[in-house]
């Protein structure tokens, strides 16, 4: 057992003995009214995010493919949607059963 936390401080530590810049983030922050990024990207672009209403269109907090879960929806009805314009510009489309 005390050699895997010596295992992962080298796979945390790059060759010049620095963290490496993390490529995701786990996060619990609010980005806006009623919004919390759990995971972003290294640009600082939420990959995902909850909250009680979907983001409105043309925000730039959001990467590309960013999924929001909506948790105030009725029972029996989607509350995922996914950033399907760009991270400059989002815009959030219900993903729905096939």
């Amino acid at each position: 057992m005390a050699g895997e936390g010596k295992f992962i401080d080298r796979l945390m530590v790059g060759t010049q003995g620095q963290l490496p810049t993390p490529s995701v983030t786990l996060t619990g922050e609010t980005i806006a009214t009623g919004v919390i990024a759990l995971v972003k990207d290294a640009s600082g672009k939420a990959l995902l995010a909850t909250g009680t209403t979907k983001p409105a269109d043309a925000g730039a907090l959001y990467a590309k493919g960013c999924l929001f879960i909506d948790t105030d929806v009725a029972t029996g009805t989607s509350g995922l949607y996914v950033n399907e314009g760009t991270a400059a510009s989002c815009s959030f489309k219900l993903v729905t059963n096939a």
